[in-house]
């Protein structure tokens, strides 16, 4: 708790109600929970592996001048008169990447609701800061990314539980992004070709993007990272309870809409939020991609539990 207190100081206080004391100490409840779901599988399934000098044994190479003759096969010389090289697996630790979504809409709250209402914004945050807490005490390598429409700032990569407090004020100081619209393919496609060590990848957005989110996750699996989504929504998006004549306006783009609701309309609206849904979690699976949906009204920590029992931060 100590530990956490020195934390706490490093975070500004206009943000006490998105990281206080009170989510520190449930950081450490996730974490020692963490080891218990998976004791004895971390170091076997967190790695990716290319061919180096490790114990585990991969294949065979002619010798050539200059290589090393404690790595040939002298059973095999023994045999067949001919010179091979032993190759082995190297075994490297995966980074783990977060690419949080800053646009209008993450930011959206309904109307006359609390200002200490949460935002998407905020659970975005919450969760991120929780799954980075926990790659760290891990000893995995992380960053974070935000993005709107295009690729904003980043950490850095950062290993090791003590570097908790660098992801609490890159978090806080997170600013608003310039076009406000979200642009998933632009944004992914930057991160693709910036980021050169491939791993493991936590998507956490609305996904409202006029262009569609498809294209952008097939990318990422396209360029190996292995990608989870984190679909982070408000429960007034899924079930809202407006009804008469209204004028919306479109938080990303400004543009105003008037409607009348009535429950014909209230009815189509819910359908077609729930085709929405269910193709994006159908499109993730069937690219083998993790999907997850958070609502602001649900508790971080559960969503948190049930990623980690999907297995899709340590495999």
């Amino acid at each position: 708790m100590l530990q956490f207190r020195a934390v706490l100081e490093n975070v500004p206080h206009d943000e006490s109600l998105i990281f206080d004391s009170s989510f520190l100490s449930k950081l450490e409840q996730l974490y020692l929970l963490s080891k218990k779901l998976f004791r004895g599988q971390h170091h076997a399934e967190r790695r990716s592996k290319r061919t180096g000098s490790s114990l585990e044994f991969a294949d065979y190479r002619d010798y050539t001048l200059g290589d090393d003759l404690r790595s040939v096969d002298w059973n095999i010389y023994g045999r067949l008169d001919r010179l091979f090289i032993k190759l082995f697996e190297e075994e490297q630790d995966l980074p783990v990447y977060f690419l949080i979504d800053t646009s209008a809409s993450m930011r959206w709250n309904p109307p006359a609701s609390s200002p200490q209402r949460s935002t998407k914004y905020d659970q975005a945050r919450r969760i991120t800061a929780s799954l980075a807490y926990i790659a760290l005490a891990n000893l995995d390598r992380v960053n974070i990314h935000y993005f709107d429409s295009q690729l904003g700032d980043h950490m850095g990569l950062s290993r090791g539980k003590g570097q908790f407090h660098k992801v609490l004020e890159f978090l806080n100081r997170a600013s608003p992004g310039k076009n406000g619209e979200t642009r998933l393919l632009t944004s992914f496609r930057t991160f693709a070709q910036r980021v050169k060590q491939r791993g493991l990848v936590f998507v956490l957005s609305d996904l409202f993007d006029t262009e569609g989110c498809e294209e952008a996750l097939a990318l990422l699996r396209y360029n190996q990272f292995e990608t989870s989504v984190i679909h982070v929504l408000d429960p007034a998006e899924l079930q809202p309870e407006l009804s008469g004549d209204l004028r919306l306006v479109e938080p990303e783009t400004g543009q105003p809409l008037e409607i009348t609701s009535d429950p014909s309309l209230l009815k189509r609206y819910r359908r077609e939020v729930q085709n929405f849904l269910q193709g994006t979690e159908n499109f993730c699976l069937q690219r083998q991609i993790g999907y997850a949906q958070a609502t602001t009204e649900v508790s971080f920590e559960d969503l948190v539990l049930r990623v980690l029992r999907d297995g899709r931060l340590v495999r």
